[in-house]
């Protein structure tokens, strides 16, 4: 391959020959190449260096026969590392070595010598520290030669053992990731090797990016078990990258941890006692945060730990750390020495603010010069703002919009982002630091224009057991009062939030696309729903019909023509509402959940995770297993209920789900088959959880759109509604015409 670099000030261009790959360091300044030649003679590693008008030096940093890979350079491009096999190139299969080019000499990098054996193998990579002082690289085992065993007696075969760490679904989908792991050693600036890895402590992160002298490991290995059913708990500990050695910190955590920016501090979630605590590197001398009204997420409502709020980052030298609670954001001294301090005013109005990293380069977080971006929980209006020393110096105000996308020119007091609502597609913005003179300079969607686009509206209403709830409306824009309209309520979890978002008309990889929806004359409600452990069926219920009943009193829904949509969880919430409600005259459940007993031990085959997890501490919220809490699985499996349904039901469960089994749709679909009630199960073949091929996206939307048109809007029911698509016509026919 020709690799041509052009100078774009004066147009002149450098032409490279035999290039196999390349790497330009940060700056620019420099640019490794690998060559392999046709003859082999020239194969090699070569740097070009280069200034504001041209190359102005090149240097041959490798040469011989063998293949050249795994190009880094620092920053400045002063050091380069690459791996080849030139060393070992005569051999049947030749072993790789790393060197290290740095000045004009070249260091071959060699595993330190230990009882393991490992070496620098096929899967080494490598990399600099921030500063380029370190290289980490990794080592493995030797390959091993497998015996081979003619086809005729080899066996194929999965053992599952019940003290397995992780069940066979998920080791199989590792065992590359394993096969081919690499454990990292650290080349200090002194040259000396340090193995900070082995194969019982792995994924060492380095504080200082890289150039710290802590690393800290969170290890699950101990609790792999327990991690099946949301028992997850890990051990953590700290490492000396100067030597090695590690210590104990916390084990057993049920939480979190994570090293400050210098390594001078971990920063400890205690979910279970819900304490956040800072722990000092060296002493181990733990200090609790307080001072903070809230730590964790007070609407957080599954059967688990609650998730703490965070962090915005550390200050310069770990000096303080910045932790948020529901609306603020305080400087806490990770000593303990000083109290902590609150430095924004959200928690009156229920505004909350989040850090905008324009100086994303950066890792430390100046107290005294932060942009804000603002929210306001109540009627979902944002903003930003900068503050220096506690004043406002610049501000965007709150307002019916979403901003997101922030980017900071590196040499320019200039930056970008986007602004968006309903209505305004999210362009680029340039402003300055001072925030004068915003200019819009993308104009992506002019489009918008030629349709009957939608409005965005919050709603609020109270359901039967007195909670306040919120929800959005979405209208056509020619929207009139005085007419009826179709409804459809899609849900899944909270979504209030994102009623500022700009929604783009796409077609649908498993919910309803509601600009589409909306514009062809429906109305769009969607609710937050709220849960109570254990019921979760049941709290849909009462956050969703109760939502539904006080958009349709406002008078502009047809209460005859009302229907709902879901996927994943939402379809699995439809499934259930079905068997508790009529009021809904069509009802579409994407990749359903029917029976809690059998998803409860189904794998996740994405993942190979079994689902137990799930149901004990996640986002399906039972609480419990099968056999302690039998009653719940009961009443909360719409497969159970199924003579109660009256709504025609669609289904999607694609063959290839990775999340939700399969034959979970096959159940609720063959259930209501036997009792003769109305219902269609589309299987998208090799499909996963959400749609990924663009053509069957396109064939959802058609066949959500007629199936909601019939029963909503008393469209004819197409032929794969009326009298299906028998298989010797699959591929032949899509059924979506409408029989004359």
């Amino acid at each position: 391959m020709e690799y041509v670099v052009r100078f774009l000030a004066s147009g002149r261009e450098e032409k490279i020959a035999d290039v196999v790959s390349s790497v330009w360091s940060k700056d620019g300044s420099a640019l490794a190449l690998s060559i392999s030649t046709k003859d082999g003679a020239g194969d090699g590693v070569v740097v070009r260096r280069f200034g504001p008008t041209g190359m102005f030096a090149a240097a041959e940093v490798a040469k011989g026969l063998g293949r050249y890979s795994k190009l880094v350079l620092t920053q400045d491009g002063s050091k380069i590392l690459f791996t080849t096999d030139r060393d070992d190139y005569a051999a049947k299969k030749p072993t790789p070595s790393l060197y290290l080019y740095s000045g004009s000499s070249l260091t071959k990098l060699e595993a330190p010598k230990n009882d393991d054996g490992f070496i620098v193998n096929d899967n080494t990579s490598a990399r600099f520290s921030e500063s380029g002082k370190r290289v980490i690289f990794g080592i493995g085992p030797k390959a091993v030669e497998e015996k081979e065993v003619p086809e005729d007696e080899k066996v194929s075969l999965d053992v599952w053992n019940w003290m397995d760490g992780y069940l066979q679904p998920q080791q199989l989908l590792q065992q590359s990731m394993e096969r081919n792991r690499t454990f990292d050693v650290v080349r200090l600036e002194s040259g000396n090797l340090v193995q900070i890895e082995n194969p019982k402590r792995e994924n060492v992160q380095i504080a200082d990016q890289g150039d710290g002298n802590v690393g800290l490991v969170v290890d699950e290995s101990a609790y792999a078990r327990e991690t099946s059913w949301g028992d997850d708990l890990t051990d953590v500990s700290i490492v000396d990258i100067e030597t090695g050695k590690g210590r104990s910190v916390w084990p057993g955590l049920k939480g979190s941890a994570q090293l400050s920016t210098k390594g001078r501090y971990i920063l400890l979630i205690d979910g279970k006692a819900e304490r956040i605590y800072t722990i000092d590197t060296k002493t181990l001398a733990q200090s609790e945060v307080k001072g903070l009204p809230t730590l964790f997420d007070e609407l957080d409502d599954h059967p688990d730990i609650r998730p703490p709020y965070g962090i915005e980052g550390w200050t310069k030298d770990d000096a303080s750390v910045l932790v948020n609670d529901r609306y603020d954001v305080w400087i806490v001294d990770p000593a303990g020495k000083a109290a902590s301090r609150r430095i924004t005013d959200g928690r009156p109005e229920h505004i909350k603010s989040s850090r905008i990293d324009l100086d994303f380069e950066t890792p430390e977080v100046d107290p005294n010069d932060v942009w804000w971006l603002r929210f306001d929980e109540d009627d979902k209006r944002a903003g930003f703002d900068h503050v220096v020393g506690g004043r406002t110096v610049a501000q965007v105000p709150l307002s019916p919009k979403s901003y997101a996308g922030f980017l900071k020119a590196r040499n320019a007091d200039t930056f970008v982002y986007t602004q968006q609502d309903i209505r305004e597609y999210p362009d680029l913005n340039l402003t300055t630091v001072a925030l004068s003179s915003p200019k819009k300079i993308t104009d992506a969607n002019p489009q918008i224009n030629d349709y009957n686009w939608l409005t965005a509206e919050l709603t609020q209403w109270t359901t039967g057991d007195g909670d306040e709830m919120q929800g959005m409306i979405f209208k056509p824009e020619n929207f009139d009062p005085a007419k009826k309209y179709p409804m459809i309520a899609y849900f899944y979890e909270r979504n209030s939030d994102t009623l500022y978002q700009h929604r783009i008309p796409a077609p649908s990889a498993s919910v309803i696309n509601i600009p589409l929806f909306v514009s062809q004359g429906y109305i769009v409600f969607v609710p937050d729903i709220p849960y109570k452990i254990g019921y979760p069926g049941e709290s849909a219920i009462s956050a969703i019909v109760s939502g539904v009943n006080s958009v349709a009193d406002r008078g502009y829904v047809d209460r005859k023509h009302m229907g709902i949509q879901g996927q994943s969880w939402g379809g699995y919430q439809v499934a259930y509402m079905v068997t508790e409600t009529d009021m809904f005259a069509a009802a579409g459940a994407g990749a359903p959940v029917s029976n809690m007993f059998s998803a409860y031990g189904g794998i996740r085959y994405g993942s190979g995770l079994v689902r137990q997890f799930q149901y004990e501490h996640g986002q399906t919220r039972l609480g419990g297993t099968p056999w302690n809490d039998t009653l719940k699985y009961i009443e909360n499996s719409p497969i159970f209920h199924l003579p109660k349904v009256k709504t025609p039901l669609l289904i999607m469960a694609n063959d290839q789900d990775g999340a939700v089994p399969y034959t979970q749709g096959i159940e609720l679909f063959t259930g209501l088959r036997r009792l003769n009630k109305p219902a269609w199960m589309l299987v998208y073949n090799g499909e996963d959880h959400n749609l990924v091929q663009r053509k069957n996206r396109k064939d959802l939307s058609i066949r959500l759109s007629q199936f909601f048109d019939h029963f909503l809007k008393g469209a004819p029911m197409p032929v794969w509604m009326s009298k299906g698509v028998p298989a010797v016509d699959k591929g032949r026919t899509m059924g979506t015409e409408i029989e004359k």
